[in-house]
């Protein structure tokens, strides 16, 4: 089960105490999204353990979201990501709007899933960030 963050793997040692195998890339995956949807919606200095956990708030950062800030925004989360999700690698950011929900902020992510020593995948994941700053990762 390795590749999966702890809690994950003693709740699956829950579920089947006979399982030590070592999780599927697509578990890894799956792992990976959900946690990085977490690490998204956190915002900076709510978490007690670690005062640089989260995303700023862009919004009281004085930043307008116009083309000119966009790249520092992208650039930012792509550094969140790769310091606190260690599972990716060579993270990358990019705005992406779509005419159909112009409410919405999406951004499409590129990684590397690191699934192991040796194993490496591409991965696209999309980000959408609500009107009221609500990220979904899928």
């Amino acid at each position: 089960m390795a590749g999966l963050r702890f809690l994950e793997r003693l709740r699956e040692m829950q579920r089947d105490p006979e399982r030590r195998v070592a999780a599927t890339p697509d578990e890894i995956l799956q792992s990976v999204t959900q946690y990085v949807g977490k690490i998204l919606n956190t915002r900076k200095g709510s978490a007690l353990i670690d005062e640089e956990f989260g995303i700023p708030d862009f919004t009281s950062a004085g930043i307008s979201f116009s083309n000119e800030d966009m790249p520092e925004i992208e650039r930012e989360i792509a550094a969140f990501i790769e310091r606190y999700e260690p599972r990716l690698k060579n993270v990358s950011v990019h705005f992406t709007p779509e005419s159909g929900a112009p409410l919405q902020m999406v951004f499409s992510l590129n990684a590397e899933l690191c699934c192991g020593t040796n194993d490496v995948f591409p991965v696209h994941l999309v980000t959408r960030v609500d009107p009221l700053g609500k990220v979904t990762v899928s």
